[in-house]
């Protein structure tokens, strides 16, 4: 039997969902409305994409 504390579920579960909210919506929104589209650019949204990747990545190895 296992007792774990309330803030590490609250952190383990906030973590990935604050990078997709920060990281993710926003290109997602950005390729999905053509209103958005003069805010496209190839070479900063891929380093928007890698490093959301990244945040969401460590937030799931902590969890291992």
């Amino acid at each position: 039997y296992k007792n774990p504390s309330v803030i590490g579920i609250i952190e383990a579960i906030g973590g990935p969902v604050l990078a997709i909210l920060l990281f993710l919506m926003p290109l997602y929104c950005i390729y999905r409305f053509d209103i958005l589209a003069r805010f496209r650019n190839k070479f900063l949204d891929l380093f928007i994409l890698v490093m959301g990747i990244v945040a969401i990545s460590a937030a799931i190895h902590d969890l291992l």
